[in-house]
């Protein structure tokens, strides 16, 4: 039995700073945007929501190359057996892609429950000052973020609710 290759462990600040070099227009969810409704805990990846223009997909496609990003889970699949390529192309196809990079797992997503898509997330979305960042990144709103974790419905996500909402009365 092969073991399965590991991944980097997660360095947020990183990836974000690929993204912001190449210019990727993004959101982001999942649990590091909890951090910016006053809630944190772990996570073992980065979410982002990219704007679907062709142009975005094309830098978010360059980022992911600079961070030698590969599908997570398809070692055992040839090239041709995988549903799209990680180009601006197979991006532009939609879809979700949990990948592993250099500095740990990025799941991009384009279709989310709880949201209808990339213009309401985008509306939502609040600028949140990351520490040692550099740049101040968006992050879902809060209402956006507690829909998304509403649909999924896990334990964890229901967990979350719960911490944003006692969030809010303390910072509300």
């Amino acid at each position: 039995m092969t073991e399965a290759p590991r991944t980097a462990p997660l360095r947020p600040l990183d990836l974000l700073r690929v993204l912001h070099e190449h210019g990727v227009e993004h959101v982001l969810i999942g649990g590091f945007s909890l951090a910016a409704h006053g809630v944190v805990r772990g996570t073992k990846d980065l979410d982002v929501f990219p704007a679907p223009d062709t142009a975005n997909l094309r830098r978010l496609a360059s980022a992911l190359d600079t961070l030698g990003a590969r599908a997570h889970g398809m070692d055992d699949f040839q090239p041709e057996e995988l549903p799209a390529q990680l180009d601006a192309e197979g991006l532009g196809a939609g879809g979700n892609w949990v990948l592993v990079t250099r500095f740990g797992r990025l799941d991009v997503m384009q279709h989310v429950e709880g949201v209808r898509g990339w213009e309401q997330l985008r509306a939502g979305a609040i600028p949140f000052d990351v520490p040692g960042l550099g740049h101040a990144p968006l992050f879902a709103g809060l209402d956006d973020l507690v829909a998304m974790k509403r649909a999924a419905g896990r334990d964890q996500d229901l967990m979350d609710i719960a911490e944003l909402e006692r969030a809010r009365g303390a910072l509300g």
